[in-house]
């Protein structure tokens, strides 16, 4: 990365100690009943440091933010298995592929025609951590668009506090419906931001809802890299060039440009995505799911997956002053961005997943529920 290893050795520690605090909150009894997890924690013991003693200079050194999250994101693509999108099938592929690249440019468009949003950034950021997968989506999304620092921690915070919401009112209404677990677990796992909160959401309402929604999310994470390619392309072919008096570009100049926009870690997910699945399909389901889902998943790459983004968020609180922030809420705009845009998505994967599970593949809701 060309940067001192040496002064990141030093700033390390205080970081490291932040993220062993948020692990300890979030496990502790109590407050683990309030469903906060160690991500929000890290966040706000960062803040805490930075917004009144303030973050010493040698500790931002440490505060790599990118290298620990886009490390967890290729760790990531190893939970993400073709094998494990096909329990769903075409159903699942539907409510995720078609829904959500709806609702992302839906949500861009409104962002920057209805609200006229400043920072196309900041818009393109937020449409992508509420439509496609909650955070990791924002940090593709991000570092597509080149996002500031500032825009990236309040999409991730406004991404947090609904998605708190969201993981204890959805089942709720959910319970109120009487949805069968099937369809309940679909609506989640494309609405819910996070993975862990899909997953718990999920637990509320049995395992079989619990299992769908952790798929249908997984189906999902897939187009974290689509979408990436998406906003890189764009930014290069509309954004940026329209910010240039050069409008004619050669093919060679476009390309390169594209390449220099796009989140290369993408690349890593798909490859482990990719690499995993297939030693999945040699060992098979049995065997695999020993080695792999037992005993390299959950014991080894999911842990270091976490660590990892704690000590991002740990970094992102650690590096972030509020004054900064204060500026990007100008009007309320991104919260409504985001309200406006969850409840079109909202809509739209309730009636994709009732369309699919409940009127056209009935066999296979049969199938999941036995």
């Amino acid at each position: 990365m060309g940067k001192s290893v040496k002064e990141f050795a030093l700033g390390f520690p205080v970081v490291f100690i932040v993220a062993v605090l948020a692990y300890i909150l979030a496990s502790q009894v109590n407050l683990k009943a309030w469903g906060l997890e160690y991500v929000v924690w890290a966040l706000l013991i960062g803040f805490l440091v930075s917004n009144t003693i303030g973050t010493p200079k040698i500790v931002l050194k440490a505060a790599e933010t990118e290298f620990f999250i886009k490390t967890g994101l290729v760790l990531l693509g190893s939970t993400v298995l073709i094998n494990k999108m096909l329990l769903i099938g075409i159903p699942g592929i539907f409510v995720t592929w078609c829904v959500t690249p709806i609702v992302l440019i839906t949500t861009y468009w409104f962002g920057q025609k209805i609200l006229k949003i400043e920072s196309k950034s900041l818009n393109i950021t937020i449409s992508a951590d509420m439509s496609v997968s909650g955070v990791s989506a924002a940090i593709a999304a991000a570092s597509a668009s080149k996002a500031k620092k500032e825009e990236l921690t309040l999409a991730v915070g406004i991404s947090i506090l609904f998605t708190s919401l969201m993981m204890v009112i959805m089942p709720l209404i959910i319970k109120k419906l009487g949805l069968n677990p099937v369809l309940a677990g679909a609506w989640i796992g494309g609405t819910v931001d996070s993975t862990g909160a899909v997953v718990a959401a999920g637990e509320l309402l049995g395992p079989v809802a619990r299992d769908v929604a952790s798929t249908i999310k997984m189906i999902q994470n897939i187009l974290i890299g689509v979408m990436a390619f998406g906003v890189a392309t764009y930014w290069s072919l509309k954004v940026e060039r329209n910010s240039t008096s050069e409008k004619n570009i050669s093919a060679k100049v476009l390309f390169k440009e594209i390449w220099t926009n796009f989140p290369k870690f993408v690349l890593g997910f798909l490859f482990a995505s990719i690499l995993f699945s297939f030693i999945y399909f040699i060992l098979g389901s049995d065997v695999a799911n020993v080695f792999i889902d037992k005993g390299m998943v959950k014991s080894i790459i999911s842990p270091l997956q976490g660590w990892l983004f704690c000590l991002a968020f740990a970094s992102i609180g650690l590096s972030t002053n509020f004054r900064d922030l204060f500026k990007y809420f100008k009007g309320g705009k991104p919260i409504i961005l985001y309200v406006c845009g969850q409840a079109l998505n909202i809509l739209l994967t309730f009636l994709a997943a009732y369309l699919m599970f409940n009127v056209v593949f009935t066999n296979i809701t049969e199938k999941l529920l036995k």
